[in-house]
């Protein structure tokens, strides 16, 4: 009886009134796949959950979901159309590439809607490298940025994962029930793993997919159960463990709470440090004397009474700040990474438009231009920003290489900002003033060996202001104002005050001197000192206090101390509460003293100030990236046109795509012949070996008959072949023979078939060697590779197949039935050689 005339009798009602469901198509889910199908997708729905606090909006769980979706599709039509596991992954990977830039790219403007070289490239890159700018990167991110192929890409990995492994054939019931939900877990695992200290919901990551994965886990083990037992699934044992996986996932939230609530996560953020080093840029306050009054001599460098920037949106006598130096290495204050302990953000990284930096105070929408007199790599910012854009210039890669430090409200550009760049933002102005309940912390860490010059001086100034540490600072402080005077080192006779804070300047030229004179970086420096050697945390601070009208000039800029207080924020310690205005008494003609002429003082490795962009080692290197990028504008190669570069970029990805998928099919064929070439049995190399003659010759192009009941020998016909039946008589003889081959006889036959194989190769073209290496004729599923018996095509071993999927008693039973049948099927039709 035909396998089809069975089908229609299966089909139709029996005697005991019973009738067999048929599906429609194969390509249509029976329920036990749509149940895999459903715990598929809503597990990955709570694994990327784990992305909501790395990224706005909703953007990425709807790319992430489309991703699972599209996997988990073309995961199941490949399984239903007989192919292997492996067809799914390529599939997957080209859908990868074609759709990851319409549905990821979109924020980079249109030229990356088609799947060019170009949008190709980019979608690699953020697939292989973007983790890092994920983990370096403050979130939350863009919800409609390049960093959406990250959730792109998890989704359709968790797709083709879980619905892969549900399918994978395992030999042991519990291991099949399991294999999909660990895989899961694991892309819950590294998503949580690349997102932040604080989760999304714990509610959703925990009880809810421990609930789901444990419900997939019972119901695919009571599956596998009543498939080996022969017996049937019971609805109210299924659901009633439901009910309790549900009710334990209910009560396991509120149970765990007190024990997790102090505890952070171990994710990677916390290890990785930002690539971003801000110590390679010079110090802004080594730079101050940029802007002093010159008295009406000519520097270029000299902004006094030029226009740093126009502000808009803050009233006057607003601080803007342009930089902050939270650590002092004994030649100047510098900005830092890293200067406060424990895990506050306090590092240069990558921000969004959007900054999650969540401080008390009143909400300003600030908008910048900045003048003619700015030059440079840092960023005059108000308070602490909530968000940012720039408006002017190459706006996109501004943003992209803008680097934020939420713990110094400090931001950097680094490849500088120039006159008539405008940007807006807006920012927390936090309660800075600095009050009498003000109470320090004293959290940083000591100050270096060669500041110890300061100690004595604050003891000697803070002898009489008691023991409270915030007394003391505001004793130094006032000392500092009334016994100091003020000089920029510009007048004849003041030109022995030298500018500079190193060790030297502030110990024996400054505190130590007898007489203390300097200007805001010599006295916001050593005030610094004093109140960090007190023991309340300081750092300086370079900006500038907006006069009317919003015109910020080089007149207007100064230095102050910000004292951190024992609640963590930080007040501000006005300049004119240490500095004296007072300019010092006229100095010896200088032909009299000992230091006649110009002081030069001494060797100072500080690089030029940060503000003379066109001096800085990234303005350098800016330049250098300028001209090379001109350089490939006009071709890859000097002399070549630039078309060519073009047609590279949109000709080279596709071409190396097709070759990806032709290399695919290669490997897959390669694949399939070693694994028939080292089947279990020797019976099963013979068979294999004979099949894969069959194959070639199909993929040559040769109409071979397929079929449960067409023999080897009538398959060697259509064989265009002089050994083809010869090895197939050698083939039956081993394979229907009254004792099983050996090891060393299967071998020899599959030499022999490469052998023929090949002959059969060099008797065509070259052209159709090619198109039979490519070909996907012998990839298609045919009926002999599902008959269970008669042995001419079907590429198993009869006996093996016979038993295949049952108990290990009645597998035997039913390998040896096959045995007698096939034999005997074989004399039947057995002819002389």
């Amino acid at each position: 009886m035909s396998p089809r005339s069975a089908t229609r009798r299966d089909a139709t009602p029996s005697t005991t009134g019973t009738r067999t469901r048929v599906r429609p198509h194969a390509l249509l889910p029976d329920r036990h796949s749509w149940i895999d199908i459903a715990f598929t997708l809503a597990l990955v729905g709570v694994a990327l959950t784990a992305f909501g606090t790395s990224f706005t909006g909703v953007g990425y769980l709807v790319v992430g979901m489309v991703g699972a979706v599209l996997a988990v599709v073309v995961t199941h039509a490949t399984r239903a159309a007989g192919w292997p596991i492996i067809s799914a992954v390529v599939i997957c990977l080209v859908l990868f590439f074609l759709l990851g830039g319409p549905l990821c790219l979109r924020s980079l403007g249109d030229a990356y809607a088609l799947p060019g070289g170009a949008t190709l490239a980019k979608v690699a890159d953020q697939a292989i490298f973007g983790w890092k700018d994920l983990l370096t990167t403050l979130p939350p991110i863009d919800g409609d940025g390049p960093l959406l192929v990250l959730p792109w890409m998890a989704g359709m990995l968790g797709g083709l994962v879980g619905l892969g492994l549900a399918h994978l054939p395992v030999r042991r019931a519990w291991l099949a029930a399991l294999l999909p939900v660990l895989g899961l877990a694991l892309v819950l695992s590294g998503a949580i793993v690349l997102g932040v200290r604080h989760p999304q919901s714990l509610l959703l990551q925990g009880s809810v997919f421990a609930g789901l994965a444990l419900a997939w886990l019972a119901i695919r083990a009571r599956r596998a159960s009543a498939t080996v037992q022969g017996g049937t699934t019971s609805y109210v044992r299924t659901g009633g463990a439901l009910v309790m996986l549900v009710l334990a996932a209910t009560l396991a939230y509120p149970l765990s709470a007190p024990f997790t609530r102090d505890t952070e996560r171990a994710v990677a953020r916390n290890w990785v440090e930002p690539p971003f080093d801000i110590g390679q840029y010079p110090s802004p306050l080594a730079g101050f004397r940029k802007y002093i009054d010159l008295g009406g001599k000519k520097n270029d460098q000299n902004v006094y009474d030029k226009t740093l920037l126009e502000i808009r949106g803050v009233p006057a006598e607003t601080r803007v700040r342009f930089a902050t130096m939270d650590r002092y290495d004994g030649m100047v204050w510098g900005a830092t990474d890293d200067a406060l302990p424990g895990p506050a953000d306090d590092a240069f990284q990558r921000v969004s438009s959007t900054i999650d930096n969540p401080v008390d105070g009143d909400e300003v929408d600030v908008t910048i231009t900045l003048g003619e007199g700015w030059t440079g790599v840092w960023l005059p910012t108000v308070g602490a920003l909530q968000s940012l854009a720039f408006d002017s210039g190459d706006a996109r890669a501004k943003a992209e290489l803008f680097r934020y430090n939420l713990a110094t409200s400090t931001g950097v550009v680094p490849t500088g900002m120039q006159p008539g760049d405008t940007y807006h933002f807006t920012a927390i102005e936090p309660d800075d003033e600095l009050t009498d309940e003000t109470v320090g912390s004293s959290e940083l860490s000591p100050l270096p060996t060669g500041a110890a010059f300061i100690q004595g001086p604050t003891e000697k100034w803070t002898e009489g202001a008691g023991p409270d540490p915030m007394d003391r600072v505001m004793a130094a402080a006032e000392h500092l104002r009334t016994e100091g005077k003020y000089s920029d080192g510009i007048g004849r006779t003041e030109r022995i005050y030298v500018a500079g804070h190193s060790v030297w300047r502030l110990s024996d030229e400054f505190v130590n001197a007898p007489q203390i004179v300097g200007n805001d970086e010599q006295y916001a420096a050593t005030m610094a000192l004093i109140a960090n050697e007190i023991g309340v945390p300081a750092r300086v601070v370079l900006g500038a206090v907006v006069p009317e009208g919003g015109r910020v000039t080089g007149a207007d800029v100064s230095a102050w101390v910000e004292l951190r207080a024992a609640d963590g924020s930080w007040k501000t310690l006005p300049t004119e509460e240490f500095m004296s205005r007072t300019p010092p008494a006229d100095q010896v003609p200088e032909t009299n003293t000992p230091m006649s002429g110009t002081v030069i003082p001494p060797p100072n490795p500080i690089p030029p100030p940060s503000d003379a962009g066109e001096q800085s080692d990234a303005d350098l290197k800016e330049r250098k990236a300028t001209r090379k990028d001109a350089e490939e504008d006009e071709g890859l190669i000097p002399g070549l046109p630039g078309w060519i570069a073009v047609v590279v970029t949109y000709v080279g990805g596709p071409i190396l795509l097709v070759a990806l998928l032709l290399g695919a099919i290669v490997a897959l064929k390669a694949w399939r012949r070693h694994r028939r070439r080292s089947a279990d049995s020797p019976s099963a190399r013979f068979v294999g070996a004979w099949r894969e003659l069959v194959d070639h010759a199909r993929d040559l192009g040769q109409v071979v008959p397929l079929g449960p009941t067409v023999t080897r020998r009538e398959q060697s016909v259509g064989i265009v072949s002089g050994q083809a039946g010869v090895l197939a008589r050698r083939a039956d003889s081993f394979v229907f023979g009254p004792t099983a081959p050996e090891p060393g006889a299967a071998t020899t036959y599959w030499e022999s078939i490469d052998a023929e194989r090949r002959a059969m190769s060099q008797e065509v073209g070259r052209w159709q060697r090619v198109r039979a290496a490519i070909s996907l004729r012998s990839l298609r599923r045919t009926p002999a590779r599902t008959a269970s018996a008669g042995g001419a095509g079907e590429g198993v071993d009869p006996a093996v197949a016979a038993g295949e999927g049952s108990t290990p008693a009645t597998g035997r039973v039913a390998r040896l039935g096959a045995r007698v049948r096939t034999l005997a099927d074989w004399r039947s039709r057995r002819t002389p050689d």
